[in-house]
C-alpha cells in the first residue's frame, strides 16, 4: 500500500545541520512525486523554505538551548506543549494510510512526543542521524577520557561514568531524559522502524535497546560536490566543512595541519572559532557557504579532514567531497574513513591526537599517493551511498512495509 500522505517531523525547518537538511530534502522529493506532504517543525517555519504546496504545521518554540534555563531543563525532558501539539496533528491530519517520519526531536520537541507518536507507532519511521535514541549524551563517547564508549547506555557502569562534555550535573540531566525516554517507549517492543544511515550502527543501537528486527538500514543521499574530478594532486590545502564545536574537533585538525606544514581552510562557523582564530593565525575561514559555493572552494583541495571526536556514523561532507575526487584524512572509527580507506580513498589516524593526524596527513605530501587516492575517491566511493532519487524511493519502501505489515 502507497501512503496517502506523509508527515514528516523535524526539530528545525532551517538546514543548519544534517538532520534538518534531510528532513526538508524528503518534504521537497515527495512532493515532487507527487505524494501529499506535511511537514511538521518545532521552530516558527518563518524561514522555511519549502515547495508551495507542502503543508507546514510550526510549533513555534524557540530551540532547548535558547529558552531561559527553568524552560530549557523542564520542556528538555518533556515538553508538554510539543506532546500536545503533535497530538493535535494527527487529529487534523490522520488516515488509515498516513505515515509519520521522525527526524531530530531532542532540540525543540524533547521525548514528549515519543508519548503523543504512540498511537501511530505502527506507521512510524524514526530515523537514527546519531545514536540520541538509545544513549545519554548521542554519541557513545566519552569526553572526558577522549575515547569512543563501549558501556551499556544506562546501565550502573554507564551511569557512573563522566562522560559528559559538560560536567557531571548535564550527565545525571540527560540520564534523566533517557530514562524518561525508555519509559514513554520501549524499542525492544515498538512497532516502529528505525532507519539507520550506515550498517555499522546497527550494533550500537541494539545494544541501547533497539529490536535488530526493527533496524533498516537506509544511506544517507549523496550530491557530490562535483561532477568532474578534483585535481587533488595539484593542490596544497586541507579543508574541513561543518561545525565548528569541540566535539568535531576542529582545533585537532589545526594543529595537525600545523605540524604538517599544511594550512587549513575551514567551510562552516561555531562556538570554537574565536579561540582557534586566535591560536591559529594562519587558518582561512570561509563561513557558510552553499553547495555550489563549496563545489568553486574545493577544487582547490588537497584533502579533507574530517576529525571529529565522536564515532561519525556517516561523514555526509566527506562523502560529498570525496565523490567529487578529494581524498579523506579521518579516525579509524569513522564508519565512512573505514570504508574509503578499503578503497584507497583515506588516510586514517588510530588515536585522537595531533601528532597522529599529522601523520596521516603527511601521506598527502606524495603527489602520486594523492593523485591514486584522488581517482579512487571519485571512481569507488559512489557506491557508499544513495542518490537522491534513491534514497526517497528507499523511505518509501519503508512507509509501505510499515504500512503493509500492520494492515
Amino acid at each position: 500500500m502507497t501512503p496517502d500522505k506523509i508527515v514528516i517531523i523535524n526539530d528545525s525547518s532551517v538546514a543548519l545541520g544534517g538532520a534538518a537538511a534531510l528532513a526538508l530534502l524528503s518534504a521537497k522529493l515527495f512532493h515532487e512525486a507527487g505524494m501529499k506532504v506535511v511537514y511538521v517543525t518545532g521552530d516558527d517555519a518563518a524561514d522555511a523554505k519549502l515547495d508551495n504546496g507542502i503543508d507546514i504545521e510550526p510549533l513555534g518554540s524557540a530551540a532547548l538551548l535558547k529558552q531561559p534555563m527553568p524552560g530549557r531543563i523542564a520542556n528538555g525532558l518533556y515538553h508538554i506543549s510539543a506532546a500536545n501539539f503533535i497530538r493535535a496533528i494527527i487529529a487534523r491530519h490522520d488516515t488509515p494510510a498516513t505515515v509519520y517520519h521522525l527526524h531530530s526531536w531532542a532540540q525543540t520537541f524533547s521525548p514528549a512526543i515519543f508519548a503523543a507518536l504512540g498511537p501511530v507507532a505502527d506507521r512510524l519511521v524514526i530515523s537514527s542521524h546519531d545514536f540520541s535514541l538509545v544513549c545519554p549524551n548521542g554519541s557513545y563517547f566519552n569526553f572526558k577520557t577522549n575515547e569512543v564508549c563501549n558501556l551499556t547506555p544506562l546501565s550502573p557502569a554507564c551511569l557512573a561514568s563522566n562522560c559528559d562534555k559538560r560536567s557531571r550535573a548535564d550527565k545525571a540531566y540527560r540520564v534523566s531524559r533517557s530514562v524518561l525516554l525508555r519509559r514513554l517507549v520501549d524499542f525492544g517492543k515498538s512497532r516502529a522502524l528505525v532507519a539507520a544511515i550506515h550498517p555499522g550502527m546497527a550494533p550500537w543501537l541494539a545494544r541501547g535497546g533497539v529490536a535488530p528486527e526493527r533496524i533498516r538500514i537506509v544511506p544517507n543521499p549523496v550530491i557530490p560536490f562535483r561532477g568532474e574530478r578534483v585535481q587533488a594532486e595539484r593542490n596544497s590545502d586541507l579543508f574541513f566543512i561543518g561545525r565548528v564545536e569541540v566535539e568535531k574537533g576542529v582545533d585537532l585538525a589545526a594543529r595537525a595541519a600545523h605540524a604538517a606544514g599544511r594550512r587549513l581552510r575551514v567551510i562552516g562557523d561555531g562556538a570554537s572559532r574565536p579561540a582557534l582564530a586566535a591560536e591559529f593565525p594562519a587558518i582561512k575561514w570561509e563561513g557558510w557557504r552553499t553547495h555550489s559555493d563549496i563545489a568553486d572552494l574545493i577544487s582547490e583541495a588537497r584533502g579533507l579532514i574530517m576529525p571529529s571526536r565522536l564515532p561519525e556514523p556517516f561523514g555526509l561532507v566527506a562523502l560529498e567531497a570525496l565523490q567529487s575526487g578529494v581524498p579523506l584524512i579521518s579516525f579509524d572509527d569513522a564508519f565512512v574513513g573505514r570504508q574509503a580507506a578499503a578503497r584507497g580513498a583515506a588516510f586514517l589516524a588510530s588515536r585522537r591526537i595531533p601528532e597522529e593526524l599529522a601523520n596521516a596527513v603527511v601521506q598527502l605530501d606524495n603527489d602520486t599517493v594523492v593523485r591514486a587516492a584522488s581517482e579512487a575517491a571519485f571512481d569507488q566511493c559512489r557506491s557508499l551511498s544513495l542518490t537522491p532519487e534513491q534514497w526517497r524511493d528507499a523511505l518509501l519502501d519503508l512507509y509501505k512495509e510499515q504500512l503493509h505489515a500492520f494492515a
